[in-house]
């Protein structure tokens, strides 16, 4: 990029050392130095832009949601080559690009992108990385920019967060992409210059401005996030050979604004932001110049201040900084407005604009050598003299001192653009308004004045997002000079810079762009431009281009009034043979057209065509649509794309025809200035001024002289009008000369409209301009938020509580503003929420957004939550709505928006009605060391959440857990944080009893609640009865209908409790256990952790201790089941009594005595130990093997345990039934109410013993096979059924790993599935504790393969699920099946996520009772084991008749569904589920 000539002086000094081979047309940096906008390098010839030559070369698209707010940038590498275009985006992506072609080169990601909802702004959507633009130093090829980030738990917990967001600043290799040495550099933490208590935080604060480069420092601007949080705006300077920062300068300082170091403290720090809508830091090489945004402190507060005054809170401020010669900056002058405080109150940003330095060498005049522009949202454009500022209240009466106010009406973002050929031209567009151009002008005594000489017909987005105004000319040539704007509604426009004769500018027909981006301007190559749209696409527009169609280009609708619409033709040649021409579309949806209207089939080249469009104004109302898909229908002139889409028949042509529609709605106008002008060949001589409201086709006007006061006032109408620069009478202006006359309205008789007729005459004549004005009362802004009941809340409530929501649904709010006024009312600040809360229409209540008087706007705001897992800790949301308005007595409105999200509650509740267990995550149960929760109190198909809690809290565990769907468990140790989810997206598995529930995920997930009276998470502790370690251990103070009274010594002579000595369960005693194996006694106690003892009376000696601490009175052992309790100690008993404050009766030594409460729950019978009270199933049994082997009349738990000697389980049910088999096969899993029978339902008695319970109405007692006496190295003969382990004498001295043996054959350490389990038939057939490889392989008879994992867990299966794989490595340590069997220590079962795989080698299979019984009942036996997948033909009872397709309506089997576990199921067990019914078939494999 050529540095215009009038720099070339100033920037010799600073950039001489730095030497580049640039190319004279690359863009390195965003515009020029100066920011003049004023680009003679680009060989952008208007000749050929408004051509048919000029269109669109191609157009690349980039990442989803992936926006450009940085400038691109043209560059020629020191090696030469093509030009490449460098981009950065806000998902922190940096790439390359052939400047020509679009071809990536490279592409990188340089950190995660800050999160847009971190802050609750929406200024800048979804991701926030690198906004501001770039430079590239073109002496080393290195890019430069910083990229908004995270560093995980930098100033608060969690990976994420406003106070994790930090900047590093990058320095990269164009070439490569690649890091130089020394870069990336973090900014955090460094102090301000001029205020050290100030630190950067990254989190709070936004760069936008464009870099600035200006020797070897590099300068950047920042700002707020909709002036959220505590910020200050700073100028930080990096110098990029000491690779350090080396300036950091806050634009509010001293004790007006202290650092408070509370962050959430909006409008702390001072505010004072740079952002400049990404206009860049200007320079003249000596000195930076920027504009600030709303501030608070105001040093200056009424009292005139010079700009070398050193005023240290510099919101809504021009400030000029001086560089030192090491780089660093220091105040050297500023201008701030006179009514600056009013501007905070109304939020109307100066620093919306940047500032342009203009050509001093053309924009100069008396007193002023260097002029620069500037312009905010007040709609003010100030003209200042940039080597004399202005400071505060410097001009007439206490005015500003500056050299021109302009006043637009409008806000302005992005400033001015400049032309410094053909006299000098300044450019500006305030929002919703067309395009303004000012001609320097001077007035008698030489001062600079610039006066309005044209606009553009067309009329800017009425909504934020107008880009800054840039001029090219062709090799800066005069006659060549081409305008540029970006627009948010129709993307590029240009005109030619010099305004037509009447005032006009002519516009220049550009291929179509998409809505431009927020604040852009193009860049521009080598005849090439590029500028990026909305939607996250590049552009690159250039010549040559071809055509398929020479359409009819732009259509103008003319003036077109609301509420009426207008129809134009279009009217189309095709240049080649085109195959099709696929349809049209409109970037305004008031314009409208027909597809069916377009030709159909092919064209012939020269052929032509018409179709027409309509511009429908009729149903739609003067309003602002920011973001919507329609069109903005205030009034004004408005322009859209219409694009036709082909497809050719010859390559080499554009598939896109654009055409320019335009028009124009009616409305009225005023225009203020007005020059007064000699257009003859010789001198004009002003004679007289005089003004009437008369009608001037009258016969009679009366005119009233101008009168000129002593002060240089000069009345122009009834007082209504003045001035204070009208020439004098007898002026003379010389032939092409011009006075630019400011006129000033300040109506004096109140509301009403004002009119004048000027006339002015002259030696050349006389004409007369109209001066009129309308004067209302000021808008009055009437604000409230809706209570969610239909009403409203008073105006001074600033706060939006949605209360209590449950997850997964959507609430609204609304907030109502009425303009109750006397004059239209503007909202010019509006940041809404974004994240669960959001608005219903991003439209609504936007900036810039009018109300007319009388009428209210409705913005709705949506509380979306999303779904969670029941029993989560209710999540308090807060987010902010910043509102803001012209009425100045509204100020800032800043809107606390809360909701609470309430989850659903399950599972047992406390006395307060609130769940025991509160939910804590999702964790990978993959720990080397075993379950994050060891203790598995049952599998089934009725698992939820609730019934875990349920059964954990009756065996006293603080943490309750599910996994893959069936499975729960529970523990009293935390899991260790580094196996949590995070990212909240693992825990996915449906719960087998509630599929709206999570129980666990794919990979060895579960799902953990735990109990908050004994655990507080990020604690290392929970708290008891009696102690405070982790899930206790506590003495238990009650359970059941059992009050604990002491910790007791054994009798002196037998036990202390003789009646009953219940056999432990597998799992171990609790002393929940043992209260219920002693139902009906009046005494119970444990001993040495495991022992339960039952009794009436005390056996003599056993004696109360007298300490209640377990560490003193001996009853310290930890329970076999639960160590969360004490359970006694040697010679210890923990005691219980039935409830009673009775005394306790004490018998001697010999007494016996026999319970009197009974019936009991038979603890251990045979070879066979409780297992729990299930629920049978209602169609089939849950031991389904052998039914009654023995008479119902003399059964009894221990006649069933021997009549089903050789099956893994027995079961008794309804006093009188006894049922064997080898697996639970169809039971609806264990019953609600733990052990007590009365809540259970197991509590009938036996009909051959009325002491023993035999389980109840569709309720078993079930036992399974004691397999702990299977052993190594023997044979054990257990029942009927033989064991044989694998290894033989000696026994091995270590834990090892079973090869094969009896009819298996080892497959080595498989990984689990991805989805599901690896071997999913049939799950944990035997209990956990009992767990060994054989053990295994007896549970699993029948089944094609069997494995083992984390020690107590049996899989069986027929197929291997997918992902399951052999673990690469040959040691258990490399595989990772290193966990020994719960059953036996010195075999290996497995490990986390790991199994021990077998395989059945086909031969005969170990056979068992119960084998031959399923057989007697109608299984098919196979006498061979197939290959593969079979269809299995002969059953017992049942003919195969074929694959049928399923009914049209229903099922086409309706009687009877799923009798059996899906898990389960096989055709010989579906077979033996259906007997009795005619037909059954099996479907979706389970």
């Amino acid at each position: 990029m050529l540095v215009p000539l009038y720099y070339l002086a100033t920037l010799a000094t600073a950039l001489l050392p730095r030497v580049s081979a640039v190319a004279s047309t690359d863009s390195y940096t965003d515009a020029d130095p100066a920011q003049s906008g004023y680009l003679p390098n680009h060989n952008m010839d208007p000749a050929i832009v408004d051509s048919a030559e000029f269109g669109q070369l191609w157009k690349v698209p980039f990442n989803a949601q992936e926006q450009f707010y940085a400038k691109p940038l043209v560059y020629t590498p020191l090696a030469g080559g093509n030009q490449l275009l460098f981009l950065a985006s806000s998902q922190n992506w940096i790439r390359t690009l052939d400047a020509k072609t679009g071809a990536a080169i490279n592409a990188r990601r340089v950190h995660t992108p800050f999160l847009q909802s971190d802050i609750g702004c929406t200024d800048i959507p979804n991701t926030i990385g690198i906004i501001g633009t770039p430079v590239i130093d073109p002496a080393t090829d290195i890019a430069y920019f910083f990229s908004k980030t995270y560093i995980p738990n930098y100033r608060t917990i969690g990976n994420t967060g406003t106070y994790n967001g930090v900047y590093y600043f990058h320095g990269v290799n164009v070439n490569t992409l690649a890091d130089v040495d020394g870069f990336p550099i973090l900014v955090d933490g460094s102090q301000s210059d001029n205020a050290p208590a100030k630190y950067f935080i990254g989190g709070t604060v936004l760069q936008r401005p464009s870099l600035t480069q200006v020797g070897s420092v590099i300068y950047g601007g920042f700002g707020g996030h909709c002036d959220l949080f505590n910020y200050t705006g700073l100028v930080i300077g990096i110098d990029i050979n000491q690779k350090k920062v080396i300036t950091n300068f806050a634009t509010e300082s001293g004790p007006l604004v202290p650092q408070t170091n509370i962050w959430n403290d909006n409008g702390g720090g001072g505010q004072g932001g740079i952002w400049m809508s990404g206009m860049g830091l200007a320079t003249d090489g000596n000195r930076i110049f920027w504009v600030s945004g709303n501030g608070v402190g105001h040093e200056n507060a009424g009292t005139p201040a010079s700009g070398s005054s050193g005023c240290k809170t510099l919101g809504e401020a021009c400030v000029n900084l001086g560089i030192n010669d090491e780089g660093t900056l220091s105040l050297t002058d500023y201008f701030q407005p006179y009514d600056y405080e009013n501007m905070d109150g109304g939020d109307q940003d100066f620093g919306s604009g940047g500032i342009a330095l203009l050509d001093p060498t053309v924009f100069k005049g008396t007193g002023v050598s260097k002029m620069g522009v500037t312009a905010g949202k007040n709609g003010k454009v100030y003209i200042l003299n940039v080597n004399n500022m202005g400071g505060f209240k410097l001009g007439p009466g206490q005015t500003d001192n500056v050299v021109q106010t302009i006043v637009t009406g409008q806000a302005v973002f992005g400033a001015a653009g400049s032309y410094p050929l053909e006299g000098g031209y300044i450019y500006f567009t305030p929002v919703g308004k067309p395009t303004y151009v000012y001609k320097l002008g001077f007035s008698d005594s030489g001062v600079p004045v610039f006066s309005m000489v044209g606009q553009s017909t067309e009329s800017s987005a009425g909504r934020v997002g107008v880009g800054i105004p840039t001029i090219t000319s062709y090799k800066g040539n005069a006659g060549t000079a081409i305008l540029w704007m970006c627009d948010p509604d129709v993307g590029l426009r240009a005109w030619y810079a010099v305004p037509q004769a009447n005032g006009v500018l002519k516009s220049i027909n550009l291929p179509q762009v998409t809505g431009a981006n927020k604040f852009q301007r193009p860049a521009f190559g080598d005849g090439r431009l590029y500028v990026t749209d909305a939607n996250g696409i590049l552009y690159c527009l250039g010549s040559p281009v071809n055509l398929p169609l020479n359409c009819t280009s732009p259509i103008n609708f003319g003036s077109v009034a609301l509420g009426s619409s207008a129809s134009q033709t279009v009217t189309c040649k095709a240049n080649i043979a085109i195959t099709s021409i696929d349809g049209a579309t409109v970037g305004d949806a008031h314009f409208q057209v027909n597809n069916a209207s377009l030709p159909k089939g092919t064209l012939a080249a020269g052929v032509t065509f018409s179709f027409p469009v309509i511009w429908n104004l009729a149903n739609t109302a003067v309003q602002n649509a920011p973001n919507a898909s329609y069109g903005n229908t205030s009034p004004g002139v408005k322009s859209t794309p219409l694009t036709i889409y082909t497809t050719n028949g010859i390559a080499g042509y554009s598939t896109q025809f654009p055409i320019s529609l335009t028009g124009k709605e009616t409305t009225p106008s005023v225009t203020l200035p007005f020059v007064i002008a000699n257009l003859g060949l010789g001198p004009l001589n002003i004679t007289g001024y005089a003004y009437t409201q008369d009608d001037l086709d009258g016969d009679d006007v009366d005119f009233t002289n101008v009168t000129f006061y002593a002060n240089g006032t000069a009345d122009l109408g009834f007082g209504y009008f003045t001035s204070n620069n009208l020439p004098a009478v007898g002026t003379v202006l010389q032939a092409g000369s011009e006075v630019s006359v400011q006129s000033t309205f300040q109506p004096t008789t109140g509301v009403g409209n004002y009119q004048s007729y000027l006339y002015i005459w002259s030696t050349g004549g006389t004409e007369y301009t109209i001066l009129e004005g309308s004067a209302s009362t000021a808008p009055i802004a009437n604000f409230s938020i809706s209570n969610g009941e239909g009403g409203w809340l008073p105006q001074d409530n600033l706060l939006m509580d949605f209360g209590d929501v449950a997850p997964g649904t959507t609430s609204s709010r609304q907030i109502r503003i009425c303009d109750v006024g006397g004059s239209v009312l503007e909202i010019t600040k509006s940041k809404p929420p974004n994240g669960v809360f959001h608005l219903d229409d991003p439209a609504e209540l936007g900036e810039s957004q009018q109300i007319t008087i009388g009428q209210c706007t409705y913005g709705t705001v949506l509380f979306v939550t999303n779904t969670e897992n029941p029993n989560t800790l209710d999540q308090t949301y807060n987010n902010t709505w910043t509102l803001n308005t012209n009425d100045l007595d509204f100020g800032v409105h800043v809107v606390q928006i809360i909701g609470t999200v309430v989850s659903n509650h399950v599972g047992p509740v406390n006395s307060t009605g609130n769940p025991v267990y509160t939910y804590l995550g999702c964790y990978s149960d993959t720990s080397p060391a075993g379950r994050l929760l060891p203790n598995e109190p049952y599998e089934g198909n009725n698992n939820t959440n609730g019934n875990c809690q349920a059964y954990c809290l009756a065996g006293g565990y603080v943490f309750a857990g599910t996994e893959y769907q069936i499975q729960c468990y529970c523990g009293n140790t935390p899991p260790p944080a580094t196996y949590l989810d995070t990212t909240g997206s693992h825990c996915t598995f449906a719960c087998s009893g509630d599929a709206t529930e999570d129980c666990g995920g794919v990979g060895g997930y579960i799902s953990i609640y735990y109990d908050a009276t004994k655990y507080t998470p990020g604690a290392a502790s929970t708290t008891g009865s009696t102690t405070t370690s982790i899930g206790g251990p506590i003495t238990v103070n009650s359970t059941g209908n059992y009050n604990y009274i002491g910790c007791y010594s054994e009798a002196t002579t037998g036990r202390a409790l003789s009646a009953l000595s219940p056999t432990a369960p597998a799992t171990g005693h609790t002393i929940e256990t043992c209260a219920a194996a002693c139902q009906g006694y009046t005494l119970f106690g444990m001993e040495y952790s495991n022992e339960c003892y039952c009794g009436n009376t005390l056996g003599a000696g056993s004696v109360a201790q007298a300490s209640s601490d377990p560490t003193t009175n001996g009853c310290s052992m930890l329970c076999a089941g639960n160590s969360s309790e004490y359970c006694g100690g040697p010679d210890r008993i923990d005691m219980y009594q039935l409830n009673s404050s009775a005394p306790i009766p004490t018998t001697t030594a010999s007494a016996v005595s026999t319970p009197t409460g009974g019936p009991i729950t038979v603890q251990s019978a045979g070879s066979y130990v409780y297992y729990g009270c299930y629920v049978d199933n209602t169609n089939g049994r849950a031991l389904a093997a052998l039914e009654n082997p023995e008479s119902g009349a003399g059964n009894t738990v221990e006649v069933c345990a021997t009549a089903c000697v050789g099956y893994n389980y027995m079961g008794v049910e309804y006093g009188a039934e006894c049922y064997c088999a080898n697996s639970i096969t169809g039971s609806n899993g264990l019953a609600t109410g733990g052990t007590n029978p009365t809540l259970n339902g197991c509590s009938m008695t036996c009909a051959g013993n009325a002491s023993e319970y035999c389980g109840g109405p569709n309720r078993l007692n079930v036992y399974t096979l004691n397999l702990n006496a299977i052993t190594t190295g023997n044979s054990t003969v257990v029942g009927t059924s033989t064991i044989t382990s694998a290894t033989t004498n000696p026994t091995p001295t270590g834990p090892q790993t079973i090869g094969n043996f009896s009819h298996w054959q080892y497959m080595g350490c498989y990984s689990e599935a991805t989805n599901g389990r690896a071997l999913a038939d049939l799950q944990n057939p035997i209990s956990g504790k009992a767990v060994t490889i054989e053990a295994c392989a007896v549970a699993c008879a029948g089944y094609d393969y069997f494995g083992t994992e984390y020690s107590g867990e049996c899989y069986c299966g027929n197929t291997i699920n997918t992902g399951s794989a052999l673990v690469a490595g040959s040691t258990p340590a490399q595989t990772l099946c290193d966990m020994t069997c719960s059953g036996n220590a010195s075999e290996y079962c497995g490990g986390p996520n790991r199994l021990n795989m077998y395989q059945f080698d086909g031969a005969v299979a170990p056979t068992s009772t119960a084998t031959a019984a399923a057989t007697a009942t109608g299984t098919a036996v196979a006498t061979t084991t197939p290959t593969g997948p079979v269809t299995v033909t002969n059953l017992t009872g049942h003919a195969y008749m074929g694959c049928y397709s399923e009914a049209t309506n229903g099922r086409a089997l309706s009687g009877l569904t799923n009798p059996i576990s899906g898990k389960q199921v096989t055709v010989e067990a579906c077979s033996v589920a259906c007997a009795g019914y005619t037909y059954f078939g099996v479907e979706y494999s389970r």
